[in-house]
């Protein structure tokens, strides 16, 4: 079996402590504004306001705060992301249904020519760099992709998959 475990590096304590202190004068300015506002409209601005953050704040527990462990035991993909002390399987993926893996920067300027998968997932910490990858892959007959950061034997052993199962495309 080959384990991969990606998260992103911690930052040290006084740029986060920074950044805290920041989001709390933007927070505070932007309900300083919202309630300048008249009539109906402060309620309607606090509702953007709450929802601006419920979008922030799952982006940084799913980028910043989330650790990925990729798991290949010749049969099939297990993807496991960890927020805290949980740990959930967000994907099993068989062999069999892998098509093809590319690198997501080669691969970017192609997307919009591409035919379009039914869904696109992202778990890794990181949409773009030299060790993110787009996986693509088969569930019954609708085609999903994948983008995550393998580690380098993963990667090797997905490649050979693919070509295994695709003949030659990836």
């Amino acid at each position: 079996m080959i384990r991969h475990t990606v998260s992103e590096p911690k930052k040290s304590f006084i740029p986060t402590v920074l950044i805290v202190i920041g989001i709390v004068l933007a927070i505070n300015f932007a309900v300083h504004i919202i309630n300048m506002l008249p009539g109906s409209y402060g309620g309607l601005g606090g509702f953007v306001l709450i929802l601006a953050l419920a979008v922030y704040t799952s982006r940084l527990m799913n980028r910043k705060l989330a650790t990925y462990t990729y798991e290949w035991d010749g049969k099939k993909l297990t993807v496991q992301k960890k927020i805290g002390r949980r740990d959930k399987t967000m994907l099993e993926l068989p062999r069999e249904n892998i098509q093809w893996i590319r690198p997501m920067e080669e691969i970017r300027p192609q997307l919009p020519n591409m035919k379009r998968p039914r869904k696109t997932l992202a778990l890794s910490c990181r949409l773009r760099g030299d060790d993110v990858y787009l996986l693509q892959y088969l569930d019954g007959k609708k085609t999903y992709r994948m983008i995550f950061e393998p580690g380098e034997k993963i990667h090797k052993e997905l490649r050979k998959t693919a070509k295994e199962n695709c003949k030659g495309e990836a």
